[in-house]
């Protein structure tokens, strides 16, 4: 079962990673995210609301409710604590310079990927479905986040070289998380809908909070309808996989 998560959580890092240094190098890979964005937000909706929760409920009943409500809202405090030690202060920088450290940048992003793992080895405790489900909802969102570092990264001055190795570094924290929930779930039962829960929580909150906001920044009527057709895309992707493997 390890070896299993350790192949998941690669997949859904490391490779999408290497997915997304490709399309940097492309001209219009800024266009391509939104499509992304929009995609990835779909499937982690429908992976938190269809799926995780789903298996978290049928495994403890109602306190997966207060959990996922815990969950979403420590995401939500630590997101604002990190957001206003490090904020972007428009009335003194009108050259759209980052006020963001890179080494704060790479430290949020290691801290996302260790809960990425988490939620992939979590879901795998509880069935192979499950966590093929999941496993595709992390690797669809990781590359628009991973788009998304890259552009701050490269805004800030660092090479595309650069901002590859320290991407790669930081994804790594995603085996490190898996593994520390696969042991941790082995032998405490009693967590692993817990588990589940915060990693609904963690879907659920990514996907309202951070990528439909970016949607709705688009107005252009044009990008709304493309951008809506990739959001339901994303749902649809995640209901087919649920109908091919069922639990």
């Amino acid at each position: 079962m390890l070896l299993t998560i350790l192949l998941f959580t690669f997949l859904a890092s490391i490779v999408s990673l290497f997915l997304v240094s490709i399309l940097v190098l492309h001209k219009s890979f800024h266009k391509i995210s939104f499509a992304l964005v929009s995609l990835a937000a779909g499937a982690l909706l429908a992976t938190g609301l269809l799926d995780t929760f789903k298996e978290a409920v049928k495994i403890s009943g109602g306190a997966v409710y207060l959990w996922v409500l815990i969950s979403i809202a420590a995401f939500f405090i630590v997101e604002r604590t990190f957001l206003l030690l490090h904020h972007h202060d428009h009335h003194e920088h009108n050259n759209d310079q980052l006020k963001i450290p890179a080494s704060f940048l790479i430290f949020g992003d290691a801290l996302h990927n260790i809960v990425d793992g988490a939620s992939i080895a979590a879901s795998f405790l509880v069935s192979f479905p499950l966590g093929v489900i999941t496993t595709t909802a992390v690797f669809v969102h990781e590359i628009p986040h991973e788009l998304g570092d890259f552009g701050i990264l490269i805004h800030k001055g660092w090479s595309r070289k650069k901002a590859i190795v320290f991407n790669g570094f930081s994804g790594l924290a995603a085996i490190f998380g898996a593994v520390l929930i696969f042991y941790l779930g082995n032998h405490f039962k009693l967590v692993v809908p817990i588990l589940l829960s915060v990693a609904t929580g963690n879907f659920i909150y990514l996907s309202a909070t951070d990528l439909l906001p970016e949607i709705h920044h688009k107005t252009d009527k044009i990008e709304a309808i493309y951008n809506s057709f990739f959001f339901l895309l994303g749902i649809g992707l995640i209901i087919l996989l649920m109908r091919i493997i069922p639990a």
